[in-house]
């Protein structure tokens, strides 16, 4: 699947909504360009704005997102933080990776593979499986957290 008409210039919202019809390379390309970490950024606060409290039930969390695969080899670290049913993010918060508690999974993985997986074009269980995708901390707890958010690029 791949869509010629996109403008990987253009704003990252509207590059945000179109990355489902990006085949691989075009994902790669525009994420390990200069404006992948814009893409990124977009993404992850719309993944904040969509934060679903109701389906959280009163549960406080942290969820990191360790990203390698930038410019240069630069990995981005995203923190959504669950606190009395509000979703708050940071990004690449000073000195890393936020101090974890029992509450915290930690996704490593390349930013192609999680854009990949968050527009359904690849599988998380299978990535996991694989060892692309690591995840740190109560695996079955990280599976809820991840559905409270919801993230619906265009397809």
């Amino acid at each position: 699947m791949s869509d010629p008409s996109v403008d990987l210039a253009a704003d990252p919202a509207t590059l945000v909504d179109r990355l489902a019809s990006l085949s691989e390379s075009q994902t790669e390309e525009l994420l390990r360009g200069q404006r992948g970490d814009a893409v990124l950024d977009e993404l992850f606060a719309r993944m904040r704005d969509s934060f679903q409290p109701e389906k959280a039930g009163g549960e406080d969390a942290l969820v990191q997102f360790e990203l390698g695969g930038g410019p240069g080899g630069v990995t981005r670290v995203f923190a959504l933080s669950i606190r009395a049913a509000v979703c708050e993010l940071t990004i690449d918060p000073p000195g890393g990776a936020v101090p974890a508690d029992d509450r915290t999974v930690t996704v490593r993985t390349d930013r192609v593979r999680l854009v990949r997986v968050v527009t359904g074009q690849a599988n998380a269980a299978k990535l996991f499986l694989t060892r692309k995708i690591k995840i740190d901390g109560d695996l079955k707890f990280g599976g809820q957290v991840v559905s409270w958010f919801g993230v619906t690029p265009e397809n």
